[in-house]
């Protein structure tokens, strides 16, 4: 593989692993079912993994941004572009194994209280909660994702791709010809040339 099918392949990558934890965070990662006395039902909340972990969420767009980043930048900036991807992967995975333990009984109460009510809940059992593994597993994958193409663009991104010189300011690429020019013209004086493009044998002698 060359560096150029690297580099977009760890592109994608991050696509693929950003997006999929933004979408996966929304989704139910705990079932809280709390109890009321008769003659009310119980309480059953579903809880997301934004609420959860909102780490999940926000690590997804960094790695998302991270795409861009590693586009606009090249070298050493790069090189820093991918280890900050690669961290913000060790954070997904962080924030997915919080996601797979079951919330404590105080805690479950609040996310009860704040969804519904706290009125009518049985103070003396504990809420029971239901762990839906699937999505935390699911962004422990995003996870890896984001990590291989973090780790791809901190060891070969500086030798790929980068956005073309056709891309800059046609400011800076006017100054930069009129440099080019400058020291061309000063050289050509430097070896005795005529910058005009005139011999000095042509030059009209000021004693005739």
């Amino acid at each position: 593989m060359n560096d150029r099918a690297r580099f977009g392949a760890a592109l994608g990558l991050l696509v693929l692993g950003g997006a999929g934890a933004l979408l996966t965070s929304g989704r139910a990662w705990q079932t809280v079912t709390a109890s009321r006395p008769r003659p009310f039902g119980d309480a059953v909340v579903d809880v997301s993994g934004r609420t959860l972990e909102p780490a999940v969420a926000a690590l997804g767009v960094v790695a998302l941004a991270g795409v861009v980043a590693a586009l606009a930048t090249r070298g050493i900036v790069r090189r820093i572009v991918g280890g900050l991807l690669v961290t913000a992967a060790i954070g997904l995975t962080w924030a997915a194994v919080a996601g797979m333990q079951s919330v404590s009984a105080h805690r479950a109460r609040s996310l009860v209280a704040d969804a519904r009510t706290a009125a009518g809940l049985d103070p003396t059992r504990a809420p029971h909660v239901s762990v839906h593994a699937v999505w935390p597993v699911l962004v422990l994958i995003c996870a890896l994702a984001v990590l291989l193409g973090g780790a791809t663009i901190a060891v070969w991104g500086p030798r790929g791709v980068a956005l073309s010189s056709r891309y800059e300011a046609p400011a800076a690429r006017a100054s930069a010809e009129a440099q080019r020019s400058s020291t061309a013209l000063w050289n050509d004086l430097d070896r005795g040339h005529d910058p005009t493009g005139e011999s000095r044998s042509s030059t009209p002698d000021s004693g005739r």
